[in-house]
């Protein structure tokens, strides 16, 4: 009993190192970036898509235009489209990098890497962001480490997607809310100037990818919620921003309000005008352009034919929500090629795949146990926010995804991957609930360890090695000579390996 209390106490040494966590980092840059050599262009999560703009905005001054450019039909509505601001902040590095090549090979790999940058540093900014929570860093290390040995993880941030440019602006957001909460209740005071960067940097992440709206109103609901309990009066609350703004000095206010008029004036051109145009911030192609038109837009088309086939399709919620399920999870862990295959498609490995499923269905009993004291606004800010952050974009998530089910018959566009801006704080609440349930260290440690062992055995990068054919790659002999090493070394003693269509 004592030696295993001794290596439970070793391994959570180990696990709460910061050598512990930089290797984590380590290891999802390097299998990012061998997944960014090995995988041709375009890969699957709509790399096509967003290089395909960015070049276009490379030969436009402003992220405005007047009509849809020309030869953008193949994008969709690019001119009314409210999720660019990633595309066009990236064409400024690709502008730099066509200085000196005009091979797409060159260009393609050059803003991956800055694509695996931005996914890093996003789960750095998270891992800081969620020591608010009282977390010890072994726990937060072991989340970390889980999350970047899910498949999709490191496969999403070998590629060209505003997702990589999001995970990091969320951090930030909600980094920013925690200091003004922090500085409302410790001296209930007001920060102007953390309020005038919140709402910039709201606004413009909403024009990264509109997936952030339902985040953006859960930081809304939550600052009224706070503000509320500190100002019993409007005029209280009226005087307390009265006095934040004298508080600014002349320079620093100015430039805040100007660029908060500038953000919100780019906002407004998007989502303002597209509800007012045509009554929703994020219409269809279809509504902006003609068929005809829309018909070159890959996932227009392929919704639009369903939905012309389905006359008696489906509906019911219950039957789509055990698809979502079904989606979700299949697409956290498998692996997938491009357009160049017709996103050939590959099962997940058997043990990193069925551990996550044992694994949720023991933290959905432990989080109705032992959960919800961590969900307390007034004890645990972060975690209320964070998961109301969760519960709200999921929410929205499933809604529009069931919408297009009805539409289409189809249970279309379910990705694992959009589940990861929200998935880090909802593995740490969890395991925050594990900690309460397994009393010992010596459980904690071995409950920690198997789970690491599972996604080892076969998750992270290596799922996209063993399950990868030649017609993935891009044609280079050494990136074929390691992946087929991978295949040949490994392969026979991952479960699972030899049936490529499990779980399909």
């Amino acid at each position: 009993m004592k030696k295993s209390a001794k290596s439970a106490g070793h391994f959570v040494r180990v696990l709460a190192s910061p050598r512990f966590f930089r290797a984590t980092m380590v290891v999802l840059v390097l299998q990012a970036t061998w997944l960014a050599l090995s995988g041709r262009y375009p890969m699957a999560f709509d790399e096509d898509f967003h290089f395909g703009i960015i070049r276009l905005y490379a030969h436009h001054l402003w992220p405005f235009w007047a009509h849809q450019p020309a030869g953008a039909n193949m994008f969709g509505a690019v001119a009314r489209d409210p999720s660019y601001l990633y595309q066009y902040v990236m064409s400024l590095p690709y502008r730099f990098i066509s200085l000196f090549t005009h091979d797409q090979t060159i260009q393609v790999l050059c803003l991956r890497g800055i694509d695996i940058a931005l996914f890093t540093l996003g789960v750095v900014l998270f891992r800081r962001l969620l020591q608010r929570t009282g977390a010890s860093a072994a726990l937060l290390n072991f989340c970390c480490a889980v999350f970047v040995l899910i498949p999709v993880v490191p496969l999403l941030a070998a590629q060209i997607n505003y997702d990589d440019l999001l995970l990091p602006l969320i951090a930030i957001t909600l980094e920013l809310t925690m200091r003004i909460v922090d500085e409302l209740r410790a001296q209930r005071r007001l920060n102007g100037r953390r309020v005038l960067l919140l709402a910039i940097v709201c606004l413009l992440t909403s024009l990264v990818k509109y997936a952030f709206l339902p985040i953006f109103l859960a930081i809304m609901i939550y600052l009224h919620l706070e503000f509320r309990q500190a100002y019993a009066h409007r005029q209280v609350f009226i005087r307390a921003i009265l006095d934040s703004w004298r508080a600014l000095s002349r320079r620093l206010r100015w430039g805040l309000v100007a660029l908060l008029c500038l953000s919100f004036a780019m906002f407004s051109e998007r989502y303002a005008i597209n509800t007012l145009r045509y009554h929703t911030p994020t219409p269809s192609c279809n509504k902006v352009l003609n068929v005809q038109a829309c018909s070159a837009y890959g996932p227009w088309i392929r919704d639009y034919t369903f939905a012309q086939a389905n006359t008696h399709g489906p509906h019911s919620p219950l039957v789509f929500t055990a698809d979502w399920f079904y989606g979700m999870w299949l697409r956290l862990f498998f692996a997938v090629d491009g357009p160049g295959t017709e996103f050939e498609t590959r099962g997940p490995l058997l043990i990193p795949s069925l551990a996550a499923i044992a694994v949720a269905a023991g933290s959905l009993v432990v989080a109705v146990r032992y959960g919800r004291q961590f969900l307390n606004r007034r004890r645990h800010p972060l975690l209320f926010l964070a998961m109301l952050s969760a519960v709200i974009y999921i929410a929205a998530l499933w809604l529009v995804e069931y919408q297009a089910f009805v539409r289409t018959g189809q249970a279309v566009a379910i990705n694992g991957r959009y589940l990861l801006p929200v998935l880090l704080p909802i593995l740490v609440w969890l395991a925050l609930a594990w900690r309460q349930a397994l009393r010992t260290l010596s459980s904690r440690a071995w409950m920690a360890g198997l789970a690491l062992l599972c996604l080892v055995w076969g998750g992270g990068a290596l799922t996209y090695m063993l399950r990868s054919s030649d017609a993935w790659y891009w044609p280079n002999q050494t990136i074929h000579d390691v992946n087929y090493a991978a295949q040949r070394f490994l392969g026979p003693v991952v479960p699972g390996y030899r049936s490529p269509d499990l779980f399909l």
